[in-house]
């Protein structure tokens, strides 16, 4: 197996136990030796994977010194390999909360500088997610589109990226809310009143039916955690 592959394993290990709290922030890692042994591979594969680790905010590696998990304040908790190895339900009133934060901003910017072809954009992806109701990664693709275009309307590149950054958490939730009954239309119909206010230059009006839109889909997103702890007391 390549050596890669093997230290990505390693990562994957210990992104799942950091991020299960199996291994709480501050405790100190094995040394290099006793991973080694616990793998089965070679120095070179547990300092790659020490390093990516590092890279994402989980450890904290010093030279001559054992490697320490990281404060949590440092996690990179939207990396795409942390999101993969543990339970991304655990931040999703977070990314909401953030999302509430930021998108409303973001179209109250677009209403004023917003251009006709992206305005069609818009139109189109909303008509697409209006006949998606079977394939929920479709509809998560279609509506993060649609989020995207709005924050690319602003023209500010920045805002952009720190809308991209939270993209791949936010597939996730999109996931999980339209298995809501009717979480897709009403999606639709919000979207539709963003348009229109985009349309019409009104800021205000767009930032208002973002946050509206927003406050939606928390409830949404708290029906399935409703319904993902009422199904787990069942089992039990």
């Amino acid at each position: 197996m390549a050596k890669s592959r093997l230290s990505n394993a390693i990562v994957a290990d210990y992104l799942r136990r950091i991020g299960s709290r199996e291994i709480e922030p501050g405790t100190p890692l094995p040394p290099e030796a006793a991973l080694c042994a616990q793998y089965g591979v070679g120095r070179s594969v547990v300092r790659e994977a020490l390093q990516a680790l590092d890279a994402k905010g989980f450890i904290i590696v010093k030279q001559g010194s054992v490697a320490v998990v990281a404060p949590r304040h440092r996690w990179h908790v939207l990396d795409r390999d942390f999101l993969d190895a543990t339970n991304p339900a655990e931040y999703f009133p977070l990314l909401q909360e953030a999302r509430e934060v930021l998108e409303p901003a973001l179209a109250n910017l677009a209403a004023e500088r917003i251009s006709d072809d992206a305005l069609a954009e818009m139109i189109a992806l909303n008509h697409q997610l209006a006949e998606q109701h079977d394939d929920p990664e479709r509809h998560a693709d279609l509506d993060i589109a649609f989020h995207d275009a709005v924050a690319r309307a602003t023209d500010n590149v920045i805002l952009v990226s720190l809308h991209s950054s939270i993209t791949g958490l936010g597939q996730r939730t999109r996931i999980a809310a339209a298995a809501v009954p009717g979480a897709i239309d009403r999606a639709v119909f919000w979207h539709e009143r963003i348009i229109d206010a985009l349309r019409s230059g009104d800021g205000i009006g767009a930032g208002a039916a973002m946050h509206l839109h927003l406050t939606q889909v928390r409830e949404e997103l708290r029906a399935t955690q409703t319904q993902s702890t009422d199904e787990e007391e069942g089992a039990s």
